[in-house]
């Protein structure tokens, strides 16, 4: 793709634009926002042939530091040499709204005045000229704020928003800067422990300088990289550079703002050529030293490893359709089940109305609106709105409906952070004449008016796959509850599928790479622990790799809060932390608990993928908070570290857990009976001695009963106290591998709440 690489002069958008090359793309022109001067300013253009070799003065009136939200604005007086020294374009804007919107997630209003939307006639502008622009780069590290803003605009215009930098390892993108020749000089400090005299113009990446910010990091907590606003970096030389910027001692004047915050203001400055850099250098040569990091975790990269040792030499068989596992049955449209429990809104199995007798064959689209229609009513009795949806659960006759689908649906969700999504296609298991069913969890106690704790990150990197359509990749209710989207194996910076998944040794590929994505978004999502897990399979033969995949990553596992990377309390201890890492050892050796597992296999999962992973887990800063609740009733009051209890069969969470808590999730296997005995199974099985059983979701086996018939039957013996949801699939099993007749996934809630 043809690419505009937006940059501020430091470091991380530098970087940024040579991943982009890395990757395949071609950096066309540089975009960039500066502080206004007394006059009005157009869009400027600096063109290689016309840029000067020296510094022009500045303008009257000119700021060198506006101290934007969005925007590093200090050391933007050399920019103008940033053409000249990589032969591309550079077009610039000024900066002439504020931060009027603060939230991490950024939500377009149409109202003038945000800096953000100061982007937005740049980047036509540059498109105007460069018609074949398909994406935009940017140096976004941990910083949601600025991701979000990039991805609004990208959404707006059509463009892709690419940043390989995010969340990746601060100090390794240090240590990777250094070893391609990055000179980022510092240019303004804002943290304890960077005085400006000892710290500005350092190159921030040398090994020395590194190793000192390394200290400040376990002293204070310093970002390494400088992502909490410690400090500011510009760019004087690099790969792709026909030369370097040079800034006379007279050229940098400090200035001082108190509190130990400094910048300099760069007044001279002076592109010198280096002999011989004048030819011509395609941009993948600039590339050609880049580390590009691994696809897979070390972790995740042994589990995979322990997996393939094991598989059987045998070429994998073809693949039978999954209709050929569905018996000839009755299968009835299922009711809608709407409930309430624990302050949220259990909406299941919801259908469009059927076609008028004038209109027998129903488009998708038309379905699909009719569908979300009904949505909405029902929302509306319950004085909730699309807001309101955590999450959202898609069953597809068939896949290929998906792009109307998705068309459609994306009309409902518009602003930031839309639920978390499963999507999969279950071919005839649906019931004759339904193409598309959908069941939602709205959570009626969050204020519509206010921004939710998600993660939906739209941009390509390496971290972990953009969304593909309105969804969020983890979305946390206000119970705590944090519902993660399907993932599956894509490779995250190309957005293809890791492989074909033609032999034993590619579906087991596919299986840990879908897993290693879900647990790199619920780290990011602060979460503490899995409840649970479900995981759709295409094919009965990954249903071993998935297993396997799910002990090795709880492999030596406590139930203690901070698990391989999650969130951890504050009140954790560093030294205990230190003990953790030193027992690690000692612990794999163990086999620990595993959060509660449940294998469906379905007919087609998006992009052909073979496996797809999707988790229920519990937000850490909200355990937390609870636990501290408690911990403040208690006499004396007590200090203890929230943990989560675990069996093969639930997972439970709460200051007494596993007595009387605050809440949890049941999940279990059932083996092939009629369908009115599974209906009462499930209902015995519900834990409700302590705990208050909510809505459960069932998935029930082609073999043992059509999803019409298992309602029908759930309706006569179970009734209507537990909302139901149906997943009709052509096989279940449990953890452990067996081939089961039904699987259950039950919320349940406590009856003692702090």
């Amino acid at each position: 793709m043809e690419v505009i690489a937006l940059i501020s002069g430091g470091k991380d958008s530098f970087f940024s634009l040579l991943h982009t090359i890395a990757n395949g793309h071609k950096i066309v022109a540089l975009a960039n926002l500066y502080p206004p001067t007394t006059a009005s300013d157009p869009i400027t253009t600096h063109l290689p042939s016309t840029t000067p070799l020296a510094l022009l003065p500045s303008a009257p009136g000119a700021k060198d530091e506006l101290d934007s939200f969005m925007y590093q604005t200090v050391g933007h007086t050399v920019l103008p040499l940033y053409p000249h020294a990589l032969r591309i374009p550079l077009y610039r804007g000024t900066i002439t709204g504020t931060s009027l919107d603060q939230n991490l997630s950024y939500a377009h209003s149409g109202k003038r005045g945000d800096e953000t939307e100061d982007l937005v006639p740049l980047l036509e502008y540059i498109i105007a000229r460069h018609p074949g622009v398909k994406a935009v780069c940017t140096g976004a590290i941990l910083s949601t704020y600025q991701r979000t803003r990039v991805e609004s605009v990208c959404e707006r215009l059509g463009l892709v928003s690419l940043s390989y930098l995010w969340q990746r390892e601060q100090a390794e993108i240090l240590a990777d800067m250094e070893a391609v020749g990055l000179d980022a000089r510092i240019v303004k400090v804002a943290a304890v422990g960077l005085d400006p005299e000892g710290w500005l113009w350092e190159n921030v990446v040398e090994a020395r300088r590194r190793m000192m910010l390394d200290g400040l990091e376990r002293k204070w907590g310093v970002h390494v990289a400088g992502e909490g606003g410690e400090y500011e970096t510009v760019v004087v030389q690099g790969p792709g550079w026909r030369g370097r910027i040079e800034v006379p001692e007279e050229g940098r004047e400090i200035v001082r703002s108190g509190g130990g915050v400094g910048h300099l203001k760069i007044t001279k400055a002076n592109f010198m050529p280096v002999e011989g850099a004048m030819e011509e250098v395609q941009q993948k040569g600039w590339a050609k030293d880049l580390r590009i990091p691994c696809v897979w975790d070390a972790e995740f990269e042994r589990i995979l490893e322990t997996i393939v040792s094991t598989l059987p030499t045998t070429p994998l068989p073809p693949q039978p359709p999954l209709s050929s596992h569905t018996p000839s049955r009755l299968n009835p449209v299922p009711k809608p089940s709407v409930s309430t429990f624990s302050q949220n809104l259990f909406i299941n199995n919801l259908t469009s109305p059927p076609p008028s007798p004038s209109s027998l064959h129903q488009s998708i689209a038309a379905e699909t609106s009719s569908l979300f229609q009904t949505l909405s009513t029902l929302l509306a009795a319950y004085g909730a709105s699309f807001k309101h949806i955590v999450t959202c659960t898609l069953l597809l006759r068939q896949m290929s409906h998906f792009p109307l689908v998705n068309s459609t649906y994306s009309t409902y969700f518009t602003t930031p952070l839309p639920p978390s999504r499963i999507c999969i296609s279950v071919g005839d298991l649906l019931p004759p004449g339904v193409n598309i069913m959908l069941s939602v969890v709205a959570d009626l106690s969050f204020p519509s008016s206010q921004l939710r704790r998600g993660l939906h990150v739209q941009s390509r990197s390496y971290w972990a796959p953009a969304n593909i359509g309105p969804y969020s990749q983890s979305i946390t209710s206000s119970t705590g509850w944090t519902s993660l989207a399907g993932m599956i194996p894509l490779v995250p910076a190309s957005m293809e599928l890791l492989n074909n998944a033609e032999t034993r040794e590619e579906l087991a590929d596919q299986a840990v790479l879908g897993l290693q994505h879900m647990w790199r978004v619920a780290r990011a999502a602060d979460v503490a622990g899995f409840l649970g897990c479900v995981v759709f399979v295409t094919r009965s033969e990954a249903v071993g790799p998935v297993i396997e995949a799910w002990k090795g990553a709880w492999k030596g596992w406590k139930g203690e809060i901070g698990w391989k990377g999650f969130w951890s309390s504050p009140s954790q201890s560093s030294s205990r932390m230190k003990q953790d890492d030193e027992e690690e050892e000692e612990e794999e050796e163990e086999a620990g608990f595993s959060p509660p597992l449940i294998i469906a296999q379905t007919s087609t999962l998006p992009r052909s993928s073979t496996s797809e992973w999707a988790g229920i887990a519990i937000d850490g800063p909200w355990l937390h908070k609870l636990q501290t609740a408690c911990n403040s009733t208690l006499s004396p009051p007590s200090s203890s570290l929230p943990r989560l209890h675990v069996t093969p069969q639930s997972t439970t969470y709460g200051p007494n857990a596993p007595h009387s808590p605050t809440g949890g999730l049941q999940m279990f296997c059932l083996p092939p009976s009629l369908p009115g005995a599974l209906a009462i199974q499930i209902k015995r099985r519900i834990s409700t001695e302590q705990m208050e059983a909510g809505n459960a979701t069932v998935y029930v086996s082609a073999g043992v009963a059509s999803m019409g018939q298992f309602d029908a039957a759930w309706a006569e013996w179970v009734g209507d106290g537990i909302g139901i949801q149906v997943v009709p699939v052509g096989r279940v099993w449990d953890a452990e591998g067996r081939e089961m007749g039904a699987a259950a996934a039950v919320r349940l809630g406590g009856k003692e709440i702090f």
